[in-house]
């Protein structure tokens, strides 16, 4: 298993959102809110993806991501305050 890039992260994270908020990926970048004011998704939407990069850092980047902890989940310093901040976070979980 090779590490992923934090571009090709974010890809997959874009691609995600997009199927989810019917929108086109390509309006999707790194500054994309997911929580607090302006978010792109619902809290319905925002578990769904939670739940699908859980399975993609377990299968693809070969980590355990507890999208449940406090600081995931704080809005002020939380991993999930943009689509940037997540998949900084996840290419950082990677093993060296």
């Amino acid at each position: 298993m090779y590490a992923m890039t934090q571009a090709e992260i974010e890809e997959f994270l874009r691609t995600e959102l997009a199927s989810l908020t019917n929108r086109d990926a390509s309006a999707i970048n790194a500054d994309t809110v997911l929580v607090g004011a302006n978010r792109i998704v619902d809290s319905a939407d925002l578990v769904v993806l939670l739940l699908s990069v859980e399975d993609f850092a377990k299968e693809k980047l070969g980590v355990e991501w507890d999208w449940t902890s406090d600081s995931a989940m704080s809005e002020a310093r939380s991993v999930l305050r943009s689509v940037g901040s997540l998949a900084r976070h996840l290419s950082e979980l990677q093993p060296a």
